[in-house]
């Protein structure tokens, strides 16, 4: 019995193909060990000006502030001379770049007892911001 149906052609993965995966693999994974070098570096340093300028012990307790208040205390304390800008210094601020209500279980909250529950539960978390600090260009 013979079948009409068109032949199906063979594809072929060639050596250079899987080299320049292999290399572009080796180039992402790289990258990101870079980012994420550099995200815990900039972390730091972020932290590190806040404890200066707003007496905040840590990134978490940063997190926990409203930007009215971020504000309030990074005046306050100029204001009572906790800190102040070396001459020359450009000005700088702190920015929100995001704010919400992130619980870790949540996924779990909403299998067990559903998404209405969870969205009740996740109404009362507090609020938690992130910030960035923004330098004025000289």
């Amino acid at each position: 019995m013979t079948t009409t149906a068109a032949k199906i052609e063979t594809a072929l993965v060639t050596k250079d193909e899987l080299l320049e995966i292999a290399d572009w693999e080796r180039k992402f994974s790289e990258a990101k060990k870079k980012v994420s070098a550099a995200e815990k570096e900039l972390a730091f340093r972020r932290t590190a000006l806040a404890e200066k300028v707003l007496g905040v012990k840590s990134a978490d307790e940063l997190k926990k502030l409203a930007p009215a208040k971020v504000l309030k205390l990074q005046a306050q304390r100029l204001e009572e001379g906790d800190w102040k800008l070396e001459r020359g210094a450009p000005l700088f601020l702190f920015s929100k770049t995001s704010e919400g209500r992130y619980l870790a279980w949540k996924q779990l909250y909403i299998d067990e007892l559903g998404e209405t529950a969870a969205a009740a539960i996740t109404a009362d978390a507090p609020t938690v911001y992130s910030y960035c600090v923004e330098v004025a260009a000289q």
